[in-house]
C-alpha cells in the first residue's frame, strides 16, 4: 500500500524544480513580448525591424524545438535544459548591453534557441517524474506557471520601462536575466536522471554478478537474454500516434492566434474599448481554475470527455466575440473561454506524452511545442490577409470554421475511442504474426 502511494505521489523535488525552471523562462518570454516593440522604437528602430526580431525568434525556436526533443531522448534531457537556460541568461544580459538591431537580431536569435530548448526538455522533464495515473493531473498543475507569467508579465514589464529611459529598458532585461539565472541553478539541482543511471549500473553489476556466480555452481549453458522490448516505429522521429493529435492542435492554433494577437486591435479599433487588456486577465484567471480541476478527470475518464466538449464551448466563445460591445461582455466572454482552453490545451499536452514511448517523451513535447508555432507561424499572416480584406470581426467567424474542422478531425482520427482501435488492431495483428 506504501508502494502505491509513493508510486502514485504527484510532488517532488524535481517537479518542483522544473516548474520554478519553467517559470523564470516563461517570465522572460513574456517580458520581452511585452516590451520589444516599444524598446525597438525607443532606440530608433522601425516597425519591420521589430518585425523581424519577432520572426527570427520564433523561427530559431521552431527549428529547435524537433531536434532538441528527439536529442533529449538519447542524450538526456537536464542537460539541455541547463545549457538552454544559460544561453537565455547570456542574451538577457547582452540586450541590456546593447542597442543595434542588427546584432540585437543574432541575440534574439540565440534567445530562440535557448527557449525553445529550454521549454521542450522542461516539459518532457515533468512527464518523466509524473506518475502516469496522475499525468493530465501533474501537467496541467505545471503549465500553470505559464499561464502566472501570461497574466502578469506583461504588467510587471510595462510598469518597469514606464520612466522611457534606457535604464529602464536595461532594468527589465537584468531582471529577465536573473529570473533565468534561477532557471539555471534550479535545473542543475534536477538529479533523476542521475540517480536512474546509477540505478541502471547498480543493477548491471548485480546481475553479472549473479550470472558468474551461477556460472561456477552449475554447468547448464547460460540462458539466452531476453528480447529487447522493441519501440514502435517512427517519421521524421515522432512516433505515428503523435501525428493525429498534433494535427488537431495546429488547427486550433491557427484559429486561437485571432484571439491572441487580434483581439486588443479589435476592441481598440473596432469596439472603441481603450484598454482591453481586462479581457486576458479574465482569461488567465479561468485558465488558471481549469488547470487545477480537470487534469483529475481526464486522468479517470479520458482525454474525450473534456476535448470534444472543449472544442464545441470554443466554437461558440470565438464565433459571439465579433458581437462584444463593451468591456463588460468581453470579460463575460474570456473568463469562459480561458477556462475551457486551461482544460483542453494541457489535455493535448498529456495525450502527445501518454499515446508515445517513455522513452521518447522528449520527441513529444517536442511535436507539441513545434504544433503550436507553426499555427502562430501560418495563422499570424493568413489572419492578418483576412483583416486586411474583409475586416477583423471576419477573424474569429473563420476561427470557429477552424475549430469545427479540428473538432471533426479529432472524432475521426485523434479520440480515445480510434486510437484505442487502433492499438487493439496492433496487438491483434502482432499476435497473428
Amino acid at each position: 500500500m506504501v508502494e502505491t502511494l509513493n508510486k502514485d505521489k504527484l510532488v517532488s523535488k524535481d517537479y518542483i524544480l522544473v516548474m520554478i525552471a519553467g517559470s523564470g523562462t516563461a517570465f522572460m518570454n513574456f517580458f520581452f513580448a511585452a516590451v520589444l516593440a516599444v524598446y525597438v522604437e525607443a532606440i530608433g528602430g522601425t516597425g519591420i525591424q521589430f518585425g523581424m526580431l519577432t520572426l527570427v525568434y520564433s523561427f530559431t525556436a521552431l527549428l529547435v524545438r524537433p531536434a532538441s526533443g528527439i536529442l533529449s531522448d538519447k542524450f538526456g534531457r537536464v542537460g539541455q535544459l541547463i545549457i538552454g537556460s544559460a544561453i537565455c541568461v547570456v542574451c538577457c544580459i547582452l540586450f541590456g548591453l546593447v542597442g543595434f538591431i542588427p546584432y540585437l537580431l543574432v541575440i534574439r536569435g540565440l534567445q530562440g534557441i535557448g527557449f525553445g530548448m529550454h521549454s521542450t526538455c522542461a516539459g518532457a522533464v515533468a512527464a518523466d517524474v509524473l506518475p502516469k495515473s496522475r499525468m493530465a493531473e501533474g501537467i496541467g498543475i505545471f503549465g500553470l506557471s505559464g499561464t502566472i507569467a501570461q497574466a502578469a508579465a506583461p504588467a510587471i514589464g510595462l510598469a518597469v520601462i514606464a520612466p522611457g529611459t534606457m535604464e529602464s529598458y536595461r532594468l527589465l532585461f537584468f531582471i529577465s536575466g536573473a529570473l533565468c539565472a534561477v532557471s539555471f541553478i534550479a535545473n542543475c539541482c534536477i538529479t533523476y536522471e542521475r540517480k536512474r543511471k546509477k540505478l541502471a549500473l547498480t543493477n548491471q553489476t548485480m546481475d553479472v554478478e549473479a550470472t558468474s556466480l551461477e556460472s561456477t555452481v552449475s554447468d547448464e549453458p547460460e540462458p539466452a537474454p531476453a528480447e529487447e522490448i522493441s519501440l514502435p516505429k517512427t517519421f521524421l522521429g515522432f512516433e505515428y500516434a503523435l501525428f493525429p493529435p498534433i494535427a488537431v492542435l495546429i488547427l486550433m492554433y491557427l484559429g486561437l492566434v485571432g484571439v491572441m494577437l487580434f483581439l486588443a486591435r479589435f476592441a481598440i479599433e473596432d469596439v472603441g474599448i481603450e484598454n482591453p487588456g481586462w479581457y486576458f486577465t479574465a482569461s488567465a484567471i479561468g485558465m488558471f481554475i481549469s488547470r487545477l480541476t480537470f487534469g483529475k478527470i481526464v486522468d479517470r475518464h479520458g482525454s474525450d470527455i473534456v476535448i470534444i466538449p472543449g472544442l464545441i464551448a470554443m466554437i461558440v466563445f470565438i464565433a459571439i466575440i465579433p458581437f462584444a460591445n463593451s468591456m463588460l461582455t468581453f470579460i463575460a466572454i474570456g473568463f469562459p473561454f480561458g477556462f475551457v482552453q486551461g482544460a483542453v490545451i494541457p489535455t493535448f499536452n498529456a495525450m502527445v506524452f501518454q499515446r508515445t514511448s517513455p522513452q521518447r517523451r522528449g520527441s513529444a513535447s517536442g511535436a507539441f511545442f513545434t504544433a503550436i508555432d507553426i499555427g502562430f507561424a501560418a495563422g499570424g499572416p493568413l489572419l492578418g490577409l483576412l483583416a486586411d480584406f474583409r475586416g477583423l470581426r471576419y477573424i474569429y467567424w473563420f476561427g470557429a470554421i477552424l475549430f469545427a474542422l479540428a473538432l471533426i478531425l479529432y472524432i475521426l482520427i485523434a479520440s480515445d475511442k480510434r486510437h484505442n482501435a487502433r492499438l487493439e488492431k496492433a496487438q491483434i495483428h502482432k499476435g497473428v504474426n
